[in-house]
């Protein structure tokens, strides 16, 4: 399996079919309230991306964040070339991971993450990876991540057609309850 992503855009109103829930679905949000969209990523662990205990390392997880949000962000319209075109681009301030499980090379997985909150100049995502086997959960992460100018690195504002390709609807409420795949409401 390559890696992929698609986007989901989750509508406000309760007859959108993300809204009723698939609780099959491995998703890091709560599915009541008005909520950005979110994105999977779906990525199939490499050999090269194992450590020396035979299982992927940290520093590869994180890079599956980095990327998961990377695509997403070039799903939505704001590649390279248009962060380049505004002047400013994303940079991450924090990771915060809770590791729950090994994962290795072959394992099939898909990394959802979301938008939770928008500031002026900065932005939260929260990410889930689950191995598509046996909806084993990974991870979760939370990442900070700053607007920042390209010419000087200064934190500036982020531009007001970012946030509107994400669909920003609402926030989340602070500390969602998080669905897992075998519970249903988590």
């Amino acid at each position: 399996m390559s890696s992929l992503g698609r986007a989901h855009h989750v509508a406000t109103d309760a007859t959108s079919p993300q809204r009723q829930g698939d609780r099959s679905r491995p998703t890091c949000v709560e599915d009541s309230g008005p909520v950005l969209s979110f994105f999977d990523w779906l990525h199939t662990a490499r050999v090269d991306e194992e450590d020396e205990n035979g299982h992927i390392s940290n520093v590869s997880y994180v890079r599956w964040i980095q990327d998961a949000a990377r695509a997403h962000t070039e799903c939505v319209g704001w590649d390279r070339a248009a962060y380049e075109r505004a002047g400013g681009t994303f940079i991450v301030k924090r990771h915060e991971v809770d590791y729950k499980r090994g994962c290795h090379a072959g394992d099939n997985v898909v990394v959802t993450t979301v938008i939770e909150d928008c500031r002026l100049a900065s932005a939260w995502r929260r990410t889930r990876v689950v191995r598509l086997s046996d909806n084993a959960e990974i991870l979760r992460a939370r990442t900070e991540w700053v607007f920042v100018a390209i010419a000087n690195h200064r934190p500036q504002r982020i531009p007001v057609g970012v946030i509107e390709a994400f669909l920003l609807v609402g926030k989340l409420n602070r500390g969602p309850r998080e669905r897992t795949p075998d519970s249903g409401v988590g």
